[in-house]
């Protein structure tokens, strides 16, 4: 199951991706025949926010969101045009597409998470590597990431994210995917000027628009094995990273029981689990992204996020 979040007419909603359509909830449930009774468990304020919402649901929500996808699947090709003109569905081209968490309240991002190049240039952590990024850094998957006047460039990483979905304190590994609503993709932008100026990170990364995060995010049962995921980054068409998230040092159920014993996960939290360094004989560190640059991030089975950088213009807003 692909959930987003978008907004079409001004009005920010929960929607169920499927193809290249996107499948408006409260719609569907007022105007499509036997919606009503496969979503009568979830509440109407559900579908009237972002996915965030859904998932406070918990299990009830997402197993009647599961029964409704199975139904309008089941013969979407041939009710897509009809689907259209009733405002039930629209083209994910002609919508908005929102992060599908607008207000998440923990961005945890992991450090030096895939090895480093060349291999053996440094040591390894025993732990992961903790930052944060806030929820203002928050960006859709066409969205512009503003560069602050302090930098003359900007950095790419491809991450791949998790979306918690239940609540928990020092979760074992064994169980940490039961408490997994799905996964999305994440560019984790920096401006290592900023970022650099201390022995902490977080200042650099933390900045408004500087986390492009969906299209969707996808529920685990979609996607197979995570470790098959691959990542890859183009910067103005050029390919500068590519990897399989199987490469990570600290894997997804290791992640999160460390994070978990550190703080509770809550629904709607979100893990950055960290970036493949570089492809081939591009340069090392990464390449600098400046005003005017293109940005591209594709995991497989998850999506594109395509974000052009512009300067950002001072405001005394």
């Amino acid at each position: 199951m692909r959930l987003v979040t978008y907004r079409r007419k001004g009005i920010a909603s929960a929607g169920l991706l499927e193809g290249d359509l996107v499948i408006d909830l409260c719609a569907a449930r007022q105007r499509l025949p036997g919606a009503a009774e496969k979503l009568a468990s979830v509440p109407e304020i559900a579908l009237q926010g972002d996915v965030q919402l859904l998932l406070a649901g918990g299990a009830i929500v997402l197993n009647a969101l599961h029964a409704f996808q199975q139904q309008i699947t089941s013969n979407l090709s041939r009710k897509a045009d009809s689907l259209i003109e009733l405002e039930i569905a629209c083209h994910i081209e002609t919508i908005s597409i929102l992060p599908p968490i607008l207000r998440p309240g923990k961005v945890i991002c992991v450090g030096m998470n895939y090895p480093a190049f060349p291999p053996g240039s440094s040591e390894p952590p025993a732990y992961p590597v903790l930052f944060h990024k806030t929820a203002s850094s928050l960006a859709g998957c066409r969205d512009l990431v503003y560069m602050p006047p302090e930098v003359d460039y900007l950095e790419y990483e491809a991450e791949l994210t998790v979306v918690i979905g239940r609540r928990g304190k020092r979760i074992p590994a064994p169980q940490a995917w039961e408490y997994v609503a799905g996964l999305t993709a994440a560019n984790d932008v920096g401006a290592p000027q900023i970022q650099h100026r201390t022995s902490q990170w977080t200042s650099g990364k933390m900045l408004d628009t500087f986390c492009p995060l969906g299209p969707a995010l996808v529920t685990c049962d979609e996607l197979g094995d995570p470790g098959n995921l691959r990542l890859r980054t183009w910067l103005n068409d050029v390919l500068v990273q590519d990897a399989l998230a199987g490469e990570m040092r600290f894997d997804i159920p290791s992640l999160i029981s460390y994070i978990s014993s550190l703080v509770t996960l809550e629904p709607g939290d979100l893990i950055l689990t960290g970036s493949p360094r570089r492809v081939g004989d591009m340069a090392d560190p990464r390449l600098p992204v400046r005003p005017g640059d293109r940005m591209r991030v594709e995991i497989e089975g998850i999506g594109r996020l395509e974000n052009t950088v512009v300067q950002e213009v001072l405001s005394h807003d």
